[in-house]
């Protein structure tokens, strides 16, 4: 307890699924945790459900989509905490379709959320943590989809496989700023929004089960510990890293 004592968080994405969990992990080391995401009311909700032991937990509305949107939540963060220390960059939103059916308006929400998102919160931030000379930390959360290519899933996999690269740009090019950048894979998780797929016969869980080497789906809880390390003291030698979490998918040969 108390890794992250002192530190101010932004996770985007929060209201839900692995955001909420981040947040809480996050809080429960010692960080100020700011939930940043569309759904305002929802964040409040969460934020009422978290209780850092030192900071808080705030809630700012924020669309990764639209850089003035970006701009002016950075701003009020920093107007609020004076300083940003770690950004987690997890909006971000799921695509099915078979690709010869896939609308353009629908590819280009997944590209503008899960990539274009990604960037924006990322310039904001950095150019705060450089004007302070601080040192900061990056992470953005990917996906086993960004290297295991999967029918029906040409938008989302594009765009994970996009921000395993963006990270390993911003890594070399902001590591004389101290400015870290990581990212993280999940496979799948127990999250709402695949219990949801689950219930509506769109996902077969016993299927998937059967491909992962674990045999089983993971839990978010299992992703927060990483995240910790990742935005601690204890790796400031760990950047451009695309560390995947998956129990065994993506180094299993067979499908």
């Amino acid at each position: 307890m108390g890794l992250l004592q002192g530190k101010v968080t932004i996770i985007t994405g929060a209201s839900r699924g692995l955001g909420k969990a981040l947040a809480g992990r996050f809080a429960c080391e010692g960080s100020s945790v700011v939930l940043a995401g569309r759904s305002y009311n929802l964040l409040k909700d969460v934020c009422r459900e978290i209780h850092p032991p030192d900071g808080e937990a705030y809630p700012v509305r924020m669309d990764v989509t639209d850089p003035g949107s970006v701009n002016a939540a950075i701003h009020e963060i920093v107007e609020r905490y004076g300083k940003i220390d770690v950004l987690i960059n997890n909006a971000g939103i799921p695509m099915v379709s078979p690709s010869e059916d896939l609308a353009y308006e629908n590819w280009k929400n997944t590209i503008d959320t899960n990539l274009t998102g990604v960037f924006l919160c990322s310039q904001a931030v950095a150019k705060q943590m450089m004007d302070r000379k601080t040192a900061g930390c990056i992470i953005n959360i990917s996906s086993t989809f960004g290297l295991s290519p999967v029918p029906q899933r040409a938008a989302y996999c594009s765009s994970k496989a996009a921000v395993d690269m963006l990270t390993k740009v911003l890594a070399a090019e902001w590591a004389d700023k101290k400015i870290r950048v990581n990212a993280i894979a999940p496979g799948y998780l127990k999250t709402e929004f695949i219990g949801q797929l689950e219930q509506q016969g769109k996902l077969d869980i016993e299927s998937l089960k059967k491909r992962i080497p674990q045999r089983r789906i993971g839990h978010p809880d299992e992703i927060t510990g990483l995240a910790v390390y990742m935005a601690g003291d204890e790796a400031t030698y760990l950047t451009g890293a695309v560390v995947y979490i998956d129990g065994g998918w993506t180094a299993y040969g067979f499908t």
